[in-house]
């Protein structure tokens, strides 16, 4: 697939409370039973398992940080409060209102950076700079882990807005962020442009990659 550049209605901070709930149903879900928790948890193990401090980027309601082991210390970003907000009651991680491009963190204070489903948000020089900053504050590395470009995933999101399985913003954003999205030789080009002093790029089911950048 060709990449299309497509803005994504959950981004917007006016979206009827009620549907930006909806949707952020949609993605929890997504993250459950569609692999997103899974592959975020075996991208740690393989990069990190001996973290004790993780950073996410667009952290939403911060589901995947509280798949990580008890004693490990999470602290969610997000420039949207109201995402943050969302079930933070039933959440353990730290939540700050943040801009991943300026992340208010002194140089490696924490022991890795993560982001998952974030990466198609962005253009490549964006990216990069994003990582350039994840790599600064971290001690061991970053990872950005998203759906893989491909036609595949993009009807199968579009196929659960037509079955009306999901919120209205999920109908269109689903197949939006797969279009919007980066195949994983793309995803190393960015990954190299970082200064990290190690690239990786593993492909995960279904449909998945993980970018991983050690920083020396």
């Amino acid at each position: 697939m060709k990449r299309v550049i497509t803005p994504e209605l959950l981004d917007e901070h006016d979206a009827p409370r009620e549907a930006m709930e909806r949707s952020l149903r949609d993605l929890r879900r997504f993250n459950r039973w569609a692999g997103g928790t899974s592959t975020y948890l075996r991208l740690v193990r393989r990069f990190a398992p001996g973290a004790k401090t993780v950073v996410d980027l667009g952290a939403g309601t911060a589901d995947l940080l509280d798949a990580l082991p008890a004693e490990v210390m999470t602290i969610a970003v997000d420039m949207n409060i109201k995402h943050l907000a969302y079930e933070r009651g039933h959440s353990r991680a730290l939540r700050v209102v943040g801009d991943a491009m300026r992340l208010p963190f002194r140089d490696a204070s924490v022991d890795l950076v993560t982001s998952s489903h974030f990466f198609h948000h962005f253009e490549p020089e964006e990216n990069a700079a994003i990582l350039r900053g994840a790599l600064r504050i971290a001690r061991i590395g970053a990872m950005a882990s998203d759906t893989r470009r491909h036609i595949l995933p993009f009807l199968f999101t579009w196929l659960l807005g037509k079955l009306h399985l999901v919120g209205r913003i999920t109908a269109y954003d689903a197949p939006a962020s797969v279009a919007r999205g980066y195949t994983a030789d793309e995803a190393r080009a960015v990954g190299e442009k970082t200064g990290a002093g190690r690239v990786e790029v593993v492909n995960m089911m279904p449909f998945r990659f993980g970018l991983l950048l050690w920083k020396a």
